[in-house]
């Protein structure tokens, strides 16, 4: 088991930032004064999700469908732009008079002096049940908070020479996800960075944070928004140390594996979010694989995977030029070939002399050299596993040439008419579990990861006719 948790001077305070977000979502009715507007007043309440905004007024739209919109909370400007759905009303009174009435969705505002440079903290609200330990899957920082020191709940990147630190809380009634940059930097390069880290992370815990952000900078300035990505909750993870967790795993099989299995370093997490960040094929293969597996549905997710196997692998393939002789040693060559034709001779009585004949002769060839720059689908699909020294087996090969049945329109993988729908499922189940495990190693290789892989597939195969002397756990 590698390192567990990197112990340094990291104190953090998220006190009074927790206390303005607790102070927003209380909010109902609450009068704003709107500035564009003569002596209108307006009520700002909290929503699941979102922010609404009553003016007693009319509000004229441009040509883009937005408006600038300024209130006051607290003494504070705040300014948005219409971006969600509105509604107008117009009442006529008894007396004549006439009430008007605009209703917006605020998908976001910000305070006037909320600057585009400096240190920037964002807080994504999760679920208590979410907040899980960060060391089951990854290596950890401490932090220190209130007299108190954590040892794992906080996580160190490195991004383009700069710093971020993603801590993981439960106030009261509430869990948090908080991303703080600990270099100053601009405002949309945070928010980059941190959209690749929130991928990075979902990859390898199956939770990819999203929805409401509210952010907050060390000039005392406060921006919220809603309208990104709504949290994403995956169905696979590649790792863990903790074998037990799994309950079709026997005990003996997770004994023999307790304190062996390994995380992922916070180097190998910050080359995955590197890659993510700069190369969009990363953040491609990620955000599908999020979204295929939360849906969890068996006709999206088998092509989903076998559209990022041919991604990933023309993406991560290395072009080769040359021939190459599938066996460099001719006196071994020699016995393979006299023993495969062993083979035919061994079963000759089965065979008419003409299939014999066409057979040895195939066998002649069978160190025939290959022309790395003229390669079939199938060979371009498994190059990337033999570059980056990930071991196939005959049944991870037959796994990934199923790419060919997915892309033609086979969406059940179905071998006959005859096979029933619960068999059907089943094996579309395996296919995926299978192909995410494959996936896994691609990626988690390219960013220099050395350790276990759970093999999401193993303990279907008990319900199957497929027996394989691949383990719960693959090392790479």
């Amino acid at each position: 088991m590698n390192t567990s948790t990197q112990q340094i001077e990291n104190s953090k305070n998220f006190e009074s930032e927790l206390r303005f977000i607790d102070k927003l979502n209380s909010l109902d009715k609450f009068e704003v004064d709107i500035l564009e507007s003569d002596g209108a007043k307006g009520c700002l309440s909290k929503l699941p999700e979102t922010f609404k905004l009553e003016i007693n007024a009319r509000l004229i739209e441009d040509d883009e469908n937005n408006i600038d919109l300024s209130f006051i909370i607290d003494d504070i400007i705040y300014e948005t732009k219409k971006l969600g759905s509105s509604s107008s009303s117009t009442e006529l009174k008894a007396d004549k008079s006439v009430n008007f009435q605009t209703e917006i969705e605020l998908k976001s505002f910000h305070s006037k002096e909320f600057s585009k440079e400096g240190l920037f903290k964002a807080f994504f609200a999760v679920d208590l049940k979410e907040i899980k330990t960060f060391h089951t899957e990854f290596e950890t920082v401490t932090h220190q908070r209130q007299g108190i020191e954590y040892f794992y709940d906080c996580l160190r990147i490195n991004l383009n020479g700069k710093h971020y630190d993603v801590t993981q809380l439960k106030s009261e009634a509430k869990g948090f996800y908080i991303f703080e940059c600990l270099e100053k930097q601009r405002y949309d390069d945070f928010s980059d960075a941190c959209f690749s880290i929130q991928q990075a992370i979902g990859f390898i815990n199956k939770l990819m944070v999203g929805g409401e952000k509210f952010v907050f900078n060390d000039a005392g300035g406060f921006y919220y928004s809603n309208y990104i990505r709504p949290t994403i909750k995956g169905m696979y993870s590649p790792v863990t140390t903790n074998p037990y967790s799994y309950l079709d795993i026997d005990r003996e099989i997770a004994d023999e594996f307790y304190n062996k299995l390994t995380r992922i370093s916070l180097e190998n997490l910050s080359s995955l979010v590197h890659k993510i960040y700069n190369e969009p094929e990363f953040s491609v293969a990620i955000l599908v694989i999020l979204e295929a597996t939360s849906i969890r549905s068996l006709l999206i997710i088998p092509s989903s995977f076998a559209v990022i196997i041919e991604q990933l692998s023309k993406y991560l393939s290395i072009e080769e030029i040359g021939l190459e002789k599938p066996i460099t040693d001719s006196i071994l060559k020699d016995k393979i070939t006299k023993e495969l034709h062993k083979v035919i001779d061994d079963n000759s009585e089965t065979l008419s002399n003409k299939i014999i004949t066409k057979l040895k002769r195939r066998l002649n060839e069978i160190n025939k050299p290959i022309n790395k720059e003229h390669l079939t689908n199938n060979e371009k699909l498994t190059r990337p596993f033999e570059q980056l020294g990930i071991n196939l087996t005959l049944h991870d090969i037959t796994i990934i040439e199923h790419r060919n049945d997915l892309l033609h329109g086979n969406i059940l993988l179905k071998i006959d008419d005859s096979q029933d729908e619960e068999k059907t499922n089943l094996y579309m189940a395996y296919v995926s579990a299978k192909l995410f495990t494959l996936i896994s190693k691609l990626i988690l290789k390219s960013i220099g990861y050395s350790g276990y892989v759970y093999n999401q597939a193993k303990y279907l195969e008990k319900h199957m006719s497929i027996e394989t002397d691949q383990e719960y756990f693959e090392k790479i």
